[in-house]
């Protein structure tokens, strides 16, 4: 991620603890990219390594995360999502990415192999790209 995304991040979770969670060692990132088999997206894992599971205007979970997310993980959110969504083929790319977030209404948003951002509307049966990258989603999402 760029420096200038960082720093926003470390100003606005400075000042809310609640939203901030615990860094994570790339081992424990390593083993869930092997767990999913999955090669997790570069600034996602920086995110994880800097922040741990935060909300900086967006959920993002992970590992660590803070207490306004559940304790829930991405390999917790993606198991639980690739299990329900093969028994009826639903939203097969989710297959091959990891869930990084849930929206209010239960939605997946998740990362592809080819690193955009996704959100499969489960009541509609839709998929739309949210951002081209990680750091896109964050910078668009992040609170002033």
């Amino acid at each position: 991620m760029k420096q200038e995304v960082i720093d926003k991040i470390k100003l606005m979770l400075s000042d809310n603890d609640l939203f901030a969670g615990k860094s994570v060692n790339e081992e424990i990132i390593k083993n869930a990219e092997k767990e999913l088999n999955v090669n997790c997206d570069k600034d996602y894992v920086q995110f994880l390594s800097l922040f741990g599971g935060s909300y900086t205007g967006f959920p993002v979970y992970g590992f660590n995360n803070c207490e306004m997310l559940s304790g829930e993980t991405v390999i917790d959110l993606t198991k639980d999502f690739r299990k329900n969504y093969s028994v009826d083929n639903r939203c097969e790319l989710i297959q091959s990415s990891y869930v990084i977030s849930i929206t209010g209404n239960g939605d997946p948003v998740f990362i592809s192999p080819d690193n955009k951002v996704w959100i499969y509307y489960h009541d509609d049966n839709e998929i739309e790209r949210l951002d081209e990258s990680f750091e896109g989603l964050i910078e668009q999402n992040l609170m002033e």
